[in-house]
This record gives structure tokens, sequence and C-alpha cells, in this order.
């Protein structure tokens, strides 16, 4: 389905009972809404909704460059189209930026959020690899990062097993455009730092991250598990940056266990 922004469409899928709960699901950055697929006979019990980011998956590119307000203003946007006042929000990587950037500016519309394989702050290092990778896909194209991004997101083994999550990222990401990567880059690279911020986010929150992260200094995941102070800590692994891919059914048990005690 499409929700007419105004500026723009968003896509979005929404399935199971109407009078339960309500989950709204985020991807990653360079996927779209069907890396939740190994998510939705978990959830079978509660209300749905995934959505692909603006310039991901089947959602229009409107023009930029973006900020995490304009990602985090059309999570809002659709749900105000949908008639929906608040939902249990859960956010993979880049969903979770857009998660914390929620929980600050939006409290009232999450039940309760879920932080998974995301970090609250580009550090130095972060910063000049996206440069430099935006720099690379400018020159050549998205295709000649395939290879770095997937070992970048996934453990060898993994990538050997072919695992579906491998797949669905592989077609994600060669389907992604050189202009989303940089205007999407750019909203990461100008406004993620809620490192001073997280003791305001009140709401009950799972924080679910990979110790061997490329991506998210351990460092940085111990601090969100500090200082967010309804914060339910579960590390996954052997996992690099999209654990959740690599270990669906581990991650199913820790959802499903979160939702029972905030959503019922």
């Amino acid at each position: 389905m499409q929700c007419d922004l105004g500026t723009h469409h968003l896509a979005y899928d929404i399935s199971g009972p109407e009078d339960r709960p309500l989950i709204l699901l985020s991807h990653c950055f360079s996927g779209n809404r069907h890396v939740w697929d190994a998510q939705l006979p978990a959830l079978s019990a509660y209300r749905t909704i995934r959505y692909d980011t603006r310039g991901h998956g089947e959602s229009d590119l409107p023009p930029g460059p973006y900020r995490l307000d304009d990602l985090g203003n059309d999570v809002i946007a659709l749900l105000d189209a949908l008639g929906v006042e608040q939902v249990h929000y859960f956010g993979m990587s880049m969903g979770g930026m857009i998660g914390q950037n929620l929980a600050l500016r939006f409290p009232h519309r999450l039940a309760s959020l879920g932080l998974i394989t995301t970090t609250c702050l580009s550090v130095e290092a972060d910063r000049q690899d996206r440069q430099d990778r935006m720099a690379a896909v400018r020159r050549d194209g998205i295709e000649g990062l395939h290879d770095r991004h997937m070992s970048r997101w996934f453990t060898a083994q993994a990538l050997r097993d072919q695992l579906p999550g491998v797949r669905t990222m592989s077609a994600a990401y060669r389907s992604f455009s050189p202009q989303a990567f940089e205007w999407i880059s750019h909203a990461i690279l100008h406004d993620l730092n809620y490192a001073d911020d997280l003791r305001r986010i009140t709401m009950p929150t799972l924080v679910v991250a990979s110790p061997d992260d490329p991506g998210v200094p351990r460092d940085i995941s111990e601090r969100m598990r500090d200082e967010i102070p309804a914060a339910e800590f579960h590390w996954l692994s052997p996992a690099k940056h999209l654990a959740t891919l690599e270990h669906p059914e581990r991650f199913n048990r820790i959802m499903v266990d979160f939702l029972a005690k905030h959503a019922g």
C-alpha cells in the first residue's frame, strides 16, 4: 500500500488482528520493510505495520538532502494518516536512529521502543568511513560497495550459508539509488548525536546489540544500556551489524518476551 504524505508517498504493509496493540517496524539503511519478514510469524498476535523509509524500497525519493527530523516526521505523518495515536516501535540500525528521534520529540506516540543494532552517536571513525563510502558510491556506483557492505553486516559464516536475511539485504542494497545513499547518509552524519539525551528516553526500551558490530562500538551499546532509564538489554552473537538477520529465532524470542511485558 502507498500512503500519500503530500510531498511524497511511503510504501507500507499492515497485518494482524485489528483489535490488537500496534507494532511499527522500521528497517536499516539501504534495506526495506522485508528485512522484518522473519518477525511476522512471531508477531501474529499483534497488529503490525512495516514501512519503507523515504528513498528505500517502494517509497518515493523526495528532494534532499535529508535530516533525521525529516525521517521522524514521515513516521508521524504515516501514523496520522492511518489514524494511529500510539505504537510499540522497533527500529533496526537506521530505524533505531529514527526511533531515538521520535522518542525525544514525540514521546507520547511511542508506547515502547526497540533499539536494534543501532547507535546514539556517530563517532569520528564511523563518520570518516561513511564519508569515504559516500565518495566511493559517487565514483563507482552502488554495486562497487556491495561486498564491502555485506561483510560489514554479516559474519563470514552467514555469507557462506546465504541465510535468508543475507539474500534480502543483498537484493535491497542492489536496488538502492546512489542519490538515496547520499541524502540519507547526510541525515546520519549531521544529526546523529543523541548520547547526551538518552536519559530523556523514559518509555520501556529494548536494546539489542552485537559485541562485534563494526558500526556500533561496544561501549556505545553499553552506554545506551546504562543511560536509558527503562532499558532491557541483550547481546546477540556471533554476529556483525545486522545480528537479528543472522539470529531471527533468538531475536523473536527476545522481542515477544518484551512485548508480553509491555503490550500484553
